[in-house]
């Protein structure tokens, strides 16, 4: 694995993010539309289908979506730092998916 498969984005909120939770045999939540003019299509780093990884420097990975959701929410810095990864859920959990133990480390260095 290696990070060329991942974004990340500073946003301030609220977001402009529509996010939709994934088939339960992965769990996790990935980004169904981005709301016109808002913060996220204005910084063009995020797009429709990818999935979220981590908030500021929480692993959200595989979450269900109240619990991820929640922790954007709960997020109290200006600017809120999101951790996605470009793909599909089986591409992000399967067994081709990156490792826990290279995720965790990828998200305290992003």
């Amino acid at each position: 694995m290696d990070g060329s498969n991942y974004v990340s984005a500073l946003l301030s909120k609220p977001m402009g993010i529509v996010f939709e939770e994934n088939d339960e045999e992965y769990g996790g939540i990935f980004v169904l539309s981005l709301s016109e003019g808002g913060n996220a299509e204005i910084d063009g780093k995020i797009k429709p289908g990818d999935q979220l990884v981590a908030v500021n420097d929480k692993k959200v990975a595989g979450m269900q979506f109240d619990d991820a959701l929640g922790t954007i929410v709960e997020a109290s810095t200006e600017k809120t730092r999101l951790v996605f990864f470009r793909g599909d859920e089986v591409q992000l959990y399967g067994p081709t998916g990156a490792s826990k133990e290279w995720l965790d480390e990828f998200i305290a260095k992003a």
